[in-house]
């Protein structure tokens, strides 16, 4: 006998998608941004056994990294060059990695790659600690590789997004999706600081391996490409993903030269390349800056540090429902307010953060803190724009901003230690007033070019078939009632689903669209249509069959 399907609510399954996504995006970024409260202890001379044991004798004479140690006692002196090398080598990874994920990505959909992908954090995370003692170059080429799980998380929210979320939600989903970066931090932070100070820098790695393989298990078990083959999703569900979407289409093709014609489309790019320039300071810098600048201890300036990125990802979500649900003004003015708020508020802060003078490290801790969590609407503003302009080439116009975020990251890297070479509060400064100045300049560029609709490109065309001299529109009363839309679907019998009434299980059409894919018909046997093509004839099932 066969096995009955699951069926169950529509929120049982989003429950599992949306939040599983967002966990193994977070634990693939923790598991990289844990380096940062790792190397403070790691560099912490001090803090080794052989420090206090030393009688008269020159520090530079000691081997810190003694091989008669424990890999938790033992400490590495790095240059300032070597630090900004070890940064910038996961992003150099994540840049070479963007195309030959994405090409992954294509081939073998969501699924799969994040497997490898996740396969991949955990090696390198786990052997971080024994590359760091053993070679500074083979530390090097690991954090090359580990940065090649940094390549797609943009292009996976872009998938996840355009099959997961219905259109009404698409502001929601993407704020969560993207809150994987504050996801990450809010656990990294007090978790590494705690961890690596009281137990051993090293073990931060291996609980972040161990973490990232539950969460990969989970994604393997519960995560589908498609809604419409996930046993856990019912008819009525599928229905409300699928309304007012593009058809779907056996071959992805992007429109790249229409993309990248698109104003807009750059507006997203700078806007990007600003926003990430700043939120390094939050994943990398900022324990580093309480502790050099604020003199705070490192667990109490992991704590610290988590606070921000908590409001921010709150503050996403935040934006991402008010954009949702507020009707009464335009979705371009929505998009712009956000992204002025997210943009304009940091600067203003930072710039003040920057006057203050150095005696009042709480108050410039406050400052601090709420001008990163204010960046967190910009889940309303470009990152919105995105997904609603380019529909379900979301993926590959994500894919570039991932490219762009990479860069902008990579060049922090060298800019920021570069500029705080001394960890001191007046060269902190130059860098905030450079954060300001680059915020305020990207969202009036931002705001100039943004839009609130789908471009051009993302409409379906349909092309003309040489075969056949007419076409003819079939509509849900020329072909019945369906029964099972996510199989009418698998045969691309849909362009758009409505979703239906719960007393029924026949599709219905909104206003002005059909839901159902144009289907060519001989003229010499099909019915004759009238002029504006508005009232076909009910053709014979016989009929429907043969086409």
């Amino acid at each position: 006998m066969d096995k009955q399907p699951i069926v169950v609510e529509m929120k049982d399954a989003e429950i599992q998608c949306r939040p599983t996504g967002l966990c193994l995006l977070a634990i693939i970024m923790s598991s990289i941004v844990c380096w940062n409260p790792a190397m403070i202890v790691l560099v912490d001379i001090a803090s080794s056994p052989l420090y206090s044991n030393q009688v008269n004798q020159p520090i530079e004479s000691i081997n810190f990294n003694d091989p008669s140690l424990s890999i938790s006692d033992r400490r590495i002196q790095y240059s300032t060059s070597q630090k900004s090398v070890l940064f910038a080598a996961i992003f150099a990874g994540a840049i070479s990695g963007v195309v030959p994920v994405s090409l992954l990505l294509q081939k073998l959909g969501t699924y799969k790659t994040m497997i490898g992908v996740g396969l991949i954090s955990i090696i390198t995370t786990a052997i971080t600690p024994f590359a760091a003692i053993t070679n500074f170059y083979f530390l090097v080429v690991v954090r090359f590789i580990q940065g090649t799980t940094l390549s797609n998380p943009f292009p996976v929210i872009g998938s996840i997004t355009n099959k997961w979320s219905s259109l009404k939600e698409s502001g929601f989903f993407v704020s969560v999706l993207t809150g994987f970066i504050q996801l990450s931090a809010i656990f990294t932070m007090p978790v590494s600081g705690v961890i690596a100070s009281n137990v051993g820098w090293d073990v931060v790695f291996y609980v972040h391996a161990g973490v990232c393989g539950i969460v990969l298990a989970l994604w393997a078990y519960n995560f589908s490409d498609e809604p419409h083959r996930h046993p856990f999703v019912s008819d009525k569900e599928f229905r409300k993903i699928s309304v007012g979407k593009a058809p779907k289409v056996s071959k992805y093709n992007p429109p790249y030269k229409k993309i990248f014609k698109t104003p807009v489309i750059w507006g997203i790019y700078i806007a990007t390349a600003v926003n990430f320039l700043f939120a390094q300071f939050a994943i990398t810098f900022m324990p580093m800056y309480l502790v050099y600048v604020a003199k705070m201890n490192l667990s109490l300036a992991s704590v610290l540090s988590a606070i921000p990125l908590i409001l921010q990802f709150f503050f996403k979500c935040l934006a991402g429902t008010l954009s949702d649900k507020i009707t009464f003004i335009s979705d371009l003015c929505k998009i712009r307010m956000f992204n002025t708020i997210a943009f304009w508020g940091s600067g203003v802060l930072l710039i003040v953060c920057a006057l203050v003078p150095n005696t009042n490290q709480i108050v410039t801790t406050i400052i601090v803190i709420a001008a990163v969590s204010l960046l967190g609407f910009n889940a309303g503003g470009f990152t919105k724009c995105s997904v609603i302009v380019s529909r379900q080439f979301s993926p590959t116009v994500m894919a570039v901003m991932q490219v762009i975020m990479c860069l902008s990251l990579f060049s922090g890297s060298f800019m920021v230690p570069g500029l705080t070479h001394n960890g001191t509060k007046e060269q902190y400064n130059i860098v905030f007033f450079i954060y300001a100045a680059c915020l305020f300049v990207g969202n009036i560029v931002f705001c100039l070019l943004a839009k609130g609709e789908a471009a051009e490109w993302t409409k379906p065309v349909v092309e003309e078939n040489k075969t056949f001299r007419n076409t003819f529109v079939l509509t849900p009363e020329s072909l019945g009632p369906t029964e099972d839309p996510k199989a009418a679907y698998e045969n691309n019998a849909f362009t758009t689903v409505s979703e239906l009434p719960d007393s029924t299980v026949n599709p219905t059409v909104s206003q002005g669209e059909s839901i159902f894919e144009t289907i060519p018909i001989d003229v010499e046997e099909a019915p004759e249509l009238s002029e504006n093509r508005t009232a076909p004839q009910k053709p014979d099932r016989e009929q429907v069959d043969n086409v």
